[in-house]
């Protein structure tokens, strides 16, 4: 802005600075943080102060703002904290900002963007009491009293310690809170997009977490990887050679030798209580240090610890340039720093900050000492990640029988590799003996050998073997350890499963449940969702299927808003997907594909094949016809289904209709006598598929009684959703049947089976079958009228309406032989008979017999017809 075209005509009113007139192609609007300037415009606002590290953005979001005023016409002042040291004044030093009180109200307001006030505060006078220098209001000269319509922007690298009560007070400061200008997960990924950077979920989240969201490495790491850069964004931290010279030039060289000495050493985790800086800097004075390098701003946080005393957290960037630089230092020194930490944590029976630091140290002694005390503690909670990293770092030390005991116990309860398992419990078996041997038992492996005997029963499988595993746990070794809570929960889930292999479902499921909730209770939150699952699996071989919605409920609800990333939240997410798709909800592919990844790395079948399947019926939502779909899950089915039923029997009826669809009934009769191999030819799932695939007529059904008596028994079912869509199919046959009001009854029970189980999808397979059964009847079902609504509703959000006729129609009209498909195949790729007859390897007038029996089938006029109607159906 230049002085002839400002409003109030000012003589001395410092234009905007060049360089900050235009936006860099980098910069990123982040439109939250305009709330904040947005605040200054209230009445009794004056001065906005931005209070933060070297490198967190504050420049760049004050210019961004001053072009921002000044594009719309306030008069913009561009000051330098340098600009007012040696004691002057923003009055003193330009004294155009004095007002003229005569001149008419323009509606105007003036800003003043100072930036690096700290510098300013560090070298101006100070006096006795004032340790950094001039008071801000001192350095604002009475101004913000004065002139209503002038606002003060202030940034610096931290907060003068006087000066700001008088505005607080007044109401006239506003601060940013902590890590205002940091930029979130989602921001990341929108500064990735801005920047051309192609940035996947797991990059991005890896990036953003090493990072904390600091500006600088942010951009760093975003123009690097645009200019062509190889980086690896999960590894980027302070430890990159262009993040490290930063915070080397910017943040530690400004520190004295014994102040930048303390910094190093206590940096042995990003919170860091004071106790224990004081012992692994072996300065009794650490506390002073920290508080001091806190309150300059130098990416060190203060925060009470839950006893009162303080703790200091490193920002993740300043942490991982540390201890880099002391490992480069010494890294003999730095691992038995971490050692240090590791036993003090230890004393404080903090598990899992002595495991991590333990991992830290680099030995492999540390670590099992760790595993033995806190291990079992540790993954029953949900620490599975740590543990498994835990038993990773000591895989090539001699085996032990709590190492071994803890890798079993990763497994459990669902793992396909059975071999693996075996062989693991002979060296666990095999360490004990050796271990009994070799001189007198203490009381560590009386505990970790009954631990092995509870993991035997657990995977047990045979009856013989689950009868004497079930007595060994009540009976043997465990039983003298059951008064440790840890393993007392642990040997009354292996209890709970044994009990419902051996087809006692009901006391199966009574004790399941008392150890989910007690587990819940102690925060053994692993346990409470492994014992929560074989509950409702023992619930569902008892027929409960509302204590197996209510338990799957549990478990959706269990810190299911966390990110997918370890056991605990992969579970929880895991049970929250299902939850949302039988409800016909929208599923998130990126969770579903975290949910299958984190299922692999961590060997927990229970958690990757139910998501594998959630993620195929997903896809064939979306694409009703998809071959690749249907060839997976057949896949699945084929292959795990019966050590996963629950999760399979999910995908029945829409792998019917698919597979109807696309190979006719021939081929869809071998996928239901897979399912019947795989779930049981008594199961309701396999009577459900056998009944679907008979149309009914108006005599009715053939084996609607079977069917019937099947649904009522609900015993026989793997999912409640099952039950619901028996009873839907059940109706439909009545309906056709012309016995309405029998049908009304079916369906009347279908509605409120699925509003207890949470499962309007049943409603939506066989082209909506259910839903065309809702409809006519809705306003006359009583109490159940606003859940048919519901799924009516649910029904449009997915466009049922545009699936109906494609897995129905196909199913029940004339079926293509194999010849046939393949010809049909070739249609739409407009050859002639001669080509297709030379290509298939027949005569051509074969290829016009398939041609007159497609057209005939599909009531087609010609081929072009043919392909259309095809299409229609999915047979192409």
């Amino acid at each position: 802005m230049n002085p002839a075209s400002s409003p109030r005509g000012e003589a001395a009113a410092t234009p905007l600075p060049r360089d900050l007139l235009d936006e860099p192609s980098w910069y990123l609007h982040r439109q939250r943080l305009d709330v904040l300037l947005e605040r200054l415009q209230s009445p009794n606002a004056r001065v906005l102060a931005l209070w933060d590290a070297a490198g967190s953005g504050k420049t760049t979001l004050m210019a961004a703002w001053a072009r921002r005023m000044h594009a719309l016409n306030h008069p913009v002042h561009w000051f330098s904290g340098r600009d007012l040291d040696g004691g002057r004044t923003v009055r003193t030093a330009w004294p155009g900002l004095a007002v003229d009180r005569q001149e008419p109200d323009t509606g105007l307001r003036r800003f003043v963007f100072i930036d690096d006030l700290h510098l300013a505060v560090a070298t101006g006078p100070r006096a006795p009491n004032q340790p950094f220098g001039p008071k801000l209001t001192d350095l604002l000269d009475g101004l913000s009293g004065s002139d209503s319509d002038l606002r003060f922007v202030v940034s610096g690298r931290y907060r003068p310690v006087s000066g700001t009560a008088p505005l607080e007070a007044s109401g006239a400061l506003i601060e940013c809170p902590d890590d205002t200008l940091a930029f979130t997960l989602d921001e990341t990924f929108a500064l990735a997009r801005h920047q051309g950077v192609p940035l996947s979920q797991d990059d991005g989240t890896a990036l953003w977490r090493h990072t904390g969201g600091w500006a600088t490495a942010l951009a760093l790491a975003m123009t690097r990887t645009a200019e062509g850069d190889d980086l690896d964004l999960r590894r980027f931290n302070g430890d990159n050679r262009a993040v490290a010279d930063y915070l080397g030039a910017e943040i530690v060289t400004g520190l004295d030798d014994a102040d930048r000495e303390v910094l190093l050493r206590s940096a042995v985790g990003e919170v860091v209580p004071l106790d224990l800086a004081v012992v692994v800097t072996e300065r009794a004075d650490a506390g002073d240090v920290l508080e001091r390098l806190a309150r300059r701003n130098t990416l060190i946080g203060r925060e009470p610890d839950a006893d009162g005393s303080e703790d200091y957290r490193y920002h993740p960037i300043l942490l991982a340039y540390l201890q880099a630089e002391g490992r480069r230092r010494d890294s003999s020194e730095a691992a038995a720093r971490h050692a240090q930490a590791s036993r003090w944590y230890s004393d404080r029976a903090d598990g899992a900050a002595a495991l991590t630091q333990s991992l830290q140290a680099s030995d492999s002694d540390v670590v099992v000492e760790m595993l033995e005390r806190y291990g079992l503690d540790l993954a029953l909670a949900g620490e599975t990640d740590l543990v498994g990293r835990a038993l990773g770092r000591v895989q090539r030390a001699p085996a032990e029988p709590a190492t071994l005991a803890m890798r079993l116990l990763l497994l459990a309860p669902h793992f396909p590799a059975r071999r693996r398992v075996h062989q693991l419990f002979d060296a666990a078996d095999g360490a004990i003996t050796a271990t009994r041997k070799a001189g007198p038992v203490d009381p560590g492996l009386t505990r970790w050998a009954a631990i092995v005997d509870i993991l035997h029963a657990l995977h047990a499988t045979d009856r013989t073997d689950v009868e004497s595993r079930l007595h060994t746990v009540r009976t043997g070794s465990a039983s003298f350890v059951r008064g440790d809570p840890a393993v007392d929960l642990l040997a009354a889930t292996a209890e709970g499963r044994c009990l419902d292999r051996l087809g006692q479902p009901q006391p199966a499921e009574d004790t399941l449940r008392e150890v989910a909730e007690t587990a819940r209770v102690t925060g053994f939150e692993w346990l409470f969702l492994v014992a929560s699952d074989l509950a409702a699996t023992a619930a569902g071989h008892g027929g409960n299927w509302l204590h197996v919605a209510m338990l799957e409920s549990q478990m959706a609800a269990s810190r299911a808003a966390g990110r997918a990333a370890d056991d605990i939240s992969s579970r929880a997410m895991l049970y929250a997907m299902i939850e949302r798709y039988e409800r016909c909800l929208p599923l998130d592919p990126l969770i579903l594909d975290e949910l299958a990844a984190v299922g692999e790395t961590q060997s927990d079948a229970g958690v990757s094949v139910p998501a594998q399947v959630l993620a195929l019926l997903a896809q064939l939502s979306a694409t009703p016809t998809s071959r690749q779909a249907l060839d997976r899950l057949t896949l699945l089915m084929r292959e795990v289904g019966a050590e996963h039923p629950r999760a399979l029997s999910l995908c029945c009826v829409p792998l019917i209709e698919v597979s109807g669809a696309l190979d006719g009934r021939a081929e869809t009769q071998v996928l239901v006598r897979l399912v019947e191999r795989v779930l049981g030819e008594d199961s309701l799932e396999a009577l459900l598929l056998r009944f679907l695939l008979v149309p009914p007529t108006r005599a009715g059904h053939p084996a609607e009684a079977r069917l019937r008596t099947a649904a009522v028994d609900e015993r026989t079912a793997w999912r409640g959703s099952s039950i619901v869509s028996a009873w839907v199919a059940l109706a439909h046959v009545a309906d056709v049947s012309g016995r309405h009001v029998e049908s009304d009854t079916r369906l009347l029970r279908a509605l409120r089976l699925a509003s207890q189980f949470g499962a309007e999808r049943a409603f939506l397979h066989r082209g909506g079958q259910g839903v065309g059964l809702v409809k006519a009847r809705v306003g006359r079902l009583g109490d159940l009228d606003e859940f048919a609504r519901q799924i009516l509703q649910r029904a449009a959000d997915v466009r049922v309406d545009q699936r109906p006729a494609t897995a129905d129609r196909a199913l029940n009209s004339p079926v293509l032989t194999q010849r046939e498909r393949e010809v049909l195949r070739e249609l739409p790729y407009h050859q002639s008979v001669l080509e297709i007859a030379r290509k298939r390897n027949v005569s051509p007038n074969t290829v016009k017999t398939h041609l007159r029996n497609i057209y005939q089938k599909l009531d087609a006029k010609n081929r072009a017809d043919a392909v259309v109607i095809a299409q229609d159906r999915g047979l192409l």
